[in-house]
């Protein structure tokens, strides 16, 4: 089998009807017209930060970890939304869409779709977190937010590939239910994966460079 994420469109064009997909770019870009006005004005250390960002959001996606049968790879939605927040991750996962289909990584068609998909669970991820940071550590709030982000892009995975074999599939039933005794475990592991890597980076964070939490600051030099 190839490689799976329970969070990204591995869907070539052609398959989709075009009633599925165009509704989803069309949101797409009109989601992406409105984070970039909200972003207009960003100091260039954030433009860095978004590009720097999306070049391990993009080497995360195209590395396939072996997972017995299926290869799967990490998506970072949650980590990317709790560090630039809805409007910033949502440019950034368009631009990562869009270059994994040129990379064969799903059609063109369905980068809108993977940009929603994926756009879903980091817009969760920042709020999420600055309410568990209030009780919690910085480790602890980005993994526990990197996970719930992985579980809602999952869910909108699950959507909208059940709309797709719904309208398309005349045997719709019968292959849904084949789709969910292979993807509900790997959603799982996913919301695993993603919360042990969102550990690991809030550990890093917080010692290097706390400030970019939301929430935190840099300490001062010299400091006590």
């Amino acid at each position: 089998m190839g490689a799976v994420a329970v969070s990204h469109l591995h869907i070539p064009d052609g398959v989709l009807a075009w009633w599925v997909w165009a509704p989803g770019l069309a949101l797409a870009l009109l989601l992406l017209v409105l984070a970039s006005r909200r972003a207009g004005h960003d100091e260039g250390v954030q433009v860095a930060l978004r590009g720097a960002l999306g070049g391990l959001v993009l080497a995360a996606m195209a590395v396939e970890l072996p997972l017995g049968p299926v290869d799967y790879h990490l998506s970072l939605a949650g980590p990317l939304g709790v560090l630039l927040g809805a409007a910033g991750a949502f440019q950034v996962l368009f631009v990562v869409s869009a270059i994994l289909a040129l990379a064969g990584h799903g059609g063109f068609t369905v980068i809108g779709l993977n940009a929603l998909v994926l756009g879903s669970g980091a817009a969760l991820a920042r709020p999420l977190y600055r309410a568990l940071r209030a009780h919690r550590s910085p480790a602890v709030s980005l993994a526990l937010a990197a996970g719930a982000a992985q579980g809602v892009s999952g869910l909108a995975w699950f959507a909208v590939v059940g709309l797709a074999l719904r309208l398309g599939v005349a045997a719709a039933p019968a292959r849904l239910g084949v789709l969910s005794g292979i993807a509900l475990p790997l959603w799982v592991v996913g919301m695993l994966l993603e919360g042990a890597v969102g550990y690991g980076l809030g550990r890093f964070l917080a010692k290097v460079r706390p400030d970019l939490l939301p929430g935190t600051t840099a300490p001062r030099v010299g400091a006590a």
